[in-house]
Parts: C-alpha cells; structure tokens; sequence
C-alpha cells in the first residue's frame, strides 16, 4: 500500500511542476454569457455534496453572481491535482496526505470549510461487510474478517485513517487484512461479484448495497468522535479563489446557505421532500433511495478544528506515506467562514 501511496504522492510533485512551468493548460474562471462568473467545483456527485446541490439548485450562488460547473473526478489526489493546476477553483477532497504535502510544495490550496464531517450519530461514511461475515458485535464481525479484503475508496484517502482507528480500537490493525482500493461507485459491484469482503462506504452507495441485501452495516466509524464532530472532507479552495478574495466570500456565504438548508431538512424538517430530490436528481439515484440514506455532517457555521488535522498528519507520518509535517494552522484559512458568518449570523435551528 505504501508503494502505491508514494507514487500517488509523486504524481502531484510532478503536477505541481508542471503548474510552474505553465504546462498543464491552467484555466481560469470566466464571465458566462449570462454575466454570472464561472466557478469549476471537483465534485464526486455523492450525499456530501449536498451544501453545493442546494446552493445551486435554491438561487444561492446565482444571487451571489457565480455560476457553478461540476467536474467530477474519481479521488482526493485527482482533485487535489486539479486545484493545483488551476483546473478547479473548488473542491471537496478528502482530507488525504497530498492535501498536506501541498503546503510543503508551495502549492497554494487551502482548507476553508467542511464538506463532510461525522459525530456521534451522524456519519455517511460507514463500515460494511458481505452479510456472512456480520456476527452481531463489531469485534466477532472483524475477527472473523482477519486476512479478507477491505476496500477503501483509494489509499489516499482519509478512509485508511477512519479505518485503523476502528481496528486499533478493537485490538487489530490495518496489517491484519488486505486493504484494497476500489472507487466508493464501484464498490457495489465489487461486493455483488465478490471481490471484496467489506469497505468503508460513502452514501449513497452504502444504502444502495444494503438494500440490495448484498452488504450489511457493521460500523458508523464515529466512536470517539467529538460531540463537534471531525472534518473528513474539506472544502479546498484553489488559488484563484485564495487571490480573489471578493469571489472567496461570494462563494462561502452562498454555500453556508446550501449547508443550513440541508441541515434545516434533514435534521428538523423544513422543506424536507424538495430538499431530498435536489440530491436525488444531482447524484443520479431514486429519491426513495437518498431517503433511506444516513445523514451526512455538514457544519452550518464552517467550523475547521486545527488540532484535529494534526492528529491526522500525525497518522499519515506514523504510516510513513508523508514525509514532512506542515504546521496545519496555515493549511487552514477559516476567514471566508468567519466572514460568512459575521453576515449571515450564526446558524440558528429553525
């Protein structure tokens, strides 16, 4: 896993040079014919992108003058790649070791908000296992797991961490099992032709397999989790947005608007059906099936914890697959937040 981390790691030294050098056709955001500004969002099209659906589809971005374009791209370092190169104004990445090692390169990404965090309760990020292997506690159901193959959505991923978090608290590690990267949209495939034993999830893929009876929930990955929950997924700025600190701002408030309306509908029920067939339509799924999906975490007011990020980094260093720690409090830019924040109040349960 380690050779796989490090080739991945390399790729984006080497796109980054490429950025340097002008080489990888950088783009730039543009006026629409319609006069909004054009902003390229990397996006997987899952339940986590909710904040950025219903900025779009309710007015919030329009109102803010931006049009978005969605660029859907399979991982973190294809993401975190594209911000890079200017190919990306937006993204929400998992929070992966390029994110880090970009910071060490002089790439200018930064971390500005959460697009998917877990807490107690609330997590779209989940363990699932083929149903014979599920024994009715998590520590039988993981024994009985020992040497099979558990798919994460790439070894780049925040989900290797989740992950060895769940096996350490049960005695385990991630060496006692075959980790085995396959993409979140293909991991029902994989479980239905039986080349995977178990994986770690996202929504709305975990619904879909379990309800297919071919996949069955063993964990929600939030033990220890704070009651503030822990970002997985940031929300990346590249450096057009960074530099552009008016469209920075525009950006922000428009998208806190989406968050606060998915947490109005989900967690209290305003606006509830619409809300649940933007994300329907948006990620390609039946609207029965978002209906029945676990609830993703999305911060309302944008919260960033610093000394989180660092107890990840510590992770990723531990594992060997970064090299050189960053001080993470300037990989993080809470300040189109705050600003956010300062305009729009505090986020308020209606």
């Amino acid at each position: 896993m380690k050779k796989a981390i490090t080739a991945g790691l390399a790729l984006l030294a080497a796109v980054a040079l490429l950025a340097g050098c002008g080489g990888a056709g950088g783009g730039s955001t543009g006026e629409s014919a319609d006069g909004l500004t054009t902003v390229r969002i990397g996006s997987e099209k899952v339940t986590s992108d909710a904040g950025i659906f219903l900025a779009d589809h309710l007015g919030y971005f329009e109102k803010e003058g931006i049009k978005v374009e969605y660029v859907r791209l399979k991982d973190a370092p294809a993401i975190t790649n594209a911000l890079a190169t200017g190919n990306l104004e937006v993204a929400g990445a998992s929070l992966a070791p390029g994110v880090f090692s970009a910071l060490n390169r002089d790439i200018k990404i930064r971390v500005v908000g959460d697009k998917q965090s877990i807490r107690p309760g609330v997590s779209a990020t989940r363990f699932a296992v083929k149903p014979e292997y599920d024994k009715g506690s998590i520590e039988q159901t993981l024994e009985g797991l020992r040497g099979k193959k558990v798919a994460v959505h790439s070894n780049l991923s925040i989900q290797v961490f989740m992950l060895s978090n769940l096996l350490e608290r049960h005695g385990m590690s991630l060496d006692d099992f075959q980790i085995t990267p396959v993409h979140a949209p293909d991991q029902v495939s994989a479980f239905r032709g039986g080349s995977i034993d178990a994986a770690v999830m996202l929504e709305p893929y975990m619904t879909q397999g379990t309800e297919a009876g071919i996949a069955k929930l063993a964990a929600d990955l939030t033990e220890g989790a704070p009651e503030d929950g822990e970002t997985l997924t940031g929300l990346l700025y590249g450096k057009t947005m960074l530099e552009n600190r008016k469209l920075g701002d525009a950006f922000m408030r428009a998208y806190m608007r989406g968050v606060r309306a998915y947490n109005n509908a989900i967690f209290h029920g305003k606006n509830h059906d619409q809300v649940v067939g933007i994300i329907a339509e948006e990620a390609d799924m039946p609207a029965e099936l978002i209906e029945k999906t676990k609830p993703v975490g999305l911060d309302p007011d944008q919260r960033l914890d610093a000394d989180y990020l660092g107890r990840l980094q510590d992770f990723y260093v531990h594992q060997g697959i970064l090299d050189h720690p960053v001080d993470v409090r300037k990989l993080i830019d809470t300040s189109f937040a705050e600003a956010a924040v300062e305009q729009l109040g505090k986020y308020r349960a209606p």
